[in-house]
């Protein structure tokens, strides 16, 4: 079978070289490409830097970066290529909610599963509110991952003024409750909508945050049957084949704060010993013969 992966800017991304990797080992054809590079033609045609692009199935790993006009295309491009027959994983309605996290919290709460109290809005006033009843907030991009660009705010002179450089910029104010836990988080890889590992991403001396590429140290854990259902099902409800479940320990029991649409899952292989990519692969197959 011919396979395709998007990719942006680097090729040899470790998620992405891992994934081709897995489908040549599989036997298949791999074509790697660039969103900004292929053109499409009304009923179905595409092509690819001046060559036709003929695919079974493709990975997406990502869109790039770009206007909104861009933006707007590269997700029309991908419900194309969905039409035209080819399989995309994840699907992009379904990739496309998960990249945002306002979409994917009220589609998650809709459904039942713990989230945090989050403000989004473009209006400065109702944000700073918001901060000022809740007291210990975190400020986020609204499209965002690795914990980049995150703001923890104690501090109502601090969080105003993080909140007024963010609206002078024209971006969306995504501002949320933080949830007193242990020092660590989840992070929960499903598949199919079966949890295929987990682990404990713990929180290194004097920061906050627990992103692997913030330092964070990773540690493989077998889950409850609470924390597993929760996974599985935000999995379900998002509709993604694959998917890193961010999981915070709260009181009240399991809350959601993000699902990733293309996670990365070098530490989780490496405290695992699981070769992720492959299983991924393997699904793609599976779902591109139904296609």
């Amino acid at each position: 079978m011919r396979f395709g992966i998007s990719y942006h800017e680097n090729v040899n991304n470790w998620a992405t070289k891992g994934l081709i990797d897995a489908m040549k080992a599989k036997g298949h054809d791999v074509n790697p490409f660039r969103l900004p590079d292929v053109a499409a033609e009304i009923p179905h045609r595409f092509v690819h830097l001046e060559e036709d692009l003929t695919l079974d199935g493709a990975i997406v790993r990502t869109i790039g970066f770009g206007t909104g006009n861009q933006i707007t295309y590269r997700i029309s491009l991908l419900e194309h290529l969905e039409d035209a027959g080819i399989y995309m994983m994840n699907p992009a309605y379904s990739f496309r909610r998960a990249k945002d996290k306002y979409a994917t919290l009220t589609a998650l709460h809709k459904a039942g599963i713990r989230v945090p109290r989050t403000h989004v809005s473009e209006n400065l006033e109702a944000a700073t509110a918001f901060s000022e009843n809740v007291g210990d907030v975190i400020i986020k991009p609204l499209i965002g991952a690795r914990g980049m660009g995150m703001i923890r705010a104690e501090n109502q002179e601090l969080t105003y003024r993080a909140l007024k450089f963010i609206h002078q910029l024209g971006q969306v104010l995504y501002v949320q409750e933080m949830i007193e836990k242990p020092d660590r988080d989840i992070r929960a890889f499903v598949i199919d909508n079966q949890l295929v590992a987990a682990m404990y991403r713990n929180v290194p001396k004097g920061e906050w945050r627990s992103n692997i590429h913030g330092g964070a140290e990773a540690e493989a854990v077998e889950l409850d049957d609470e924390y597993k259902e929760c996974a599985i099902k935000t999995a379900e409800v998002l509709k993604l084949d694959y998917t890193g479940v961010d999981i915070l320990e709260s009181k009240d029991g399991p809350c959601v704060i993000e699902a990733n649409a293309s996670p990365s899952w070098s530490a989780l292989s490496r405290v695992t010993n699981l070769d992720i990519a492959g299983m991924v692969v393997d699904l793609l197959v599976e779902r591109s013969k139904g296609a």
